[in-house]
């Protein structure tokens, strides 16, 4: 199973969006697919979740209360994509990894278990530089970071990249940056542009694709609609098969 972090310390970026297109992507693919809600406000379950209080169990009970992760995966509307939820509940985590041992494993070992029934899983993280943020990205073969087209969010993403790289030194993330992922692209902004030229004069793995800022994007959250999905935006639909395919060719997997 390849796991991918959706990462960036930055929030309104683009990271639970990103997630779950991903995510859906891979599944209508053929991939079997596990969304990881590794973030309190649990956006992401909002997205699969029909209803977030027929919730049984969530990323908590598996790492702190010992419930089998299998007991708390829920079948989403999408064939072959599985979502591992989260709610308010989770946020005490942060606390509780401080006096676990070998914390920074803590999600790698409860993904253990469903190794051999998944291709992938993607991880939804917290908009943080914290202990859950970390166990996820040990947790991970592979890491993308959305960042927005604004210069905040470009000098931000430099700042999550050194703090990454401090704990690949100490060899507890091992995943490699597979790409950078820019979102909220304005065209006609001298900004959007001068960031998108910046980006890709840099050493950093840009994705080719990238997510334009359309309006429609709210309506895509409030519809709870993803790539695939006929009542989609078509021009952010486009930009996330785009990226989805992206994603396949740079892993050199095979369709199932």
């Amino acid at each position: 199973m390849r796991t991918i972090g959706i990462a960036n310390h930055k929030g309104g970026v683009g990271k639970t969006t990103t997630a779950v297109n991903l995510a859906a992507g891979l599944a209508r693919a053929g991939f079997r697919t596990l969304l990881v809600d590794v973030d309190a406000q649990a956006h992401a379950t909002f997205w699969f979740a029909e209803d977030p209080a027929d919730i049984d169990f969530d990323l908590q009970d598996v790492i702190s209360n010992g419930v089998p992760i299998e007991k708390a995966i829920l079948n989403t509307r999408i064939q072959g994509l599985d979502l591992l939820p989260a709610t308010l509940a989770l946020a005490p985590l942060e606390t509780e990894l401080v006096s676990m041992t070998r914390r920074e494993d803590r999600i790698a070992r409860a993904l253990a278990d469903v190794e051999t029934s998944y291709d992938f899983a993607v991880l939804d993280l917290p908009p943080s530089l914290s202990l859950v943020t970390l166990a996820a990205l040990a947790a991970a073969t592979d890491v993308i970071a959305p960042v927005s087209a604004t210069k905040l969010a470009v000098g931000g993403l430099g700042a999550f990249l050194s703090w990454t790289d401090d704990f690949r030194g100490e060899g507890v993330i091992t995943a490699p940056l597979l790409g950078i992922l820019v979102t909220m692209v304005d065209s006609r902004t001298r900004v959007s542009r001068e960031v998108l030229d910046a980006l890709r004069d840099s050493d950093l793995p840009l994705f080719e694709a990238a997510i334009p800022r359309r309006v429609a994007a709210e309506d895509q959250v409030g519809g709870r609609l993803v790539v695939g999905d006929d009542e989609a935006n078509p021009d952010l639909a486009a930009a996330y098969q785009a990226f989805v395919n992206e994603v396949i060719a740079r892993m050199g997997v095979t369709r199932g």
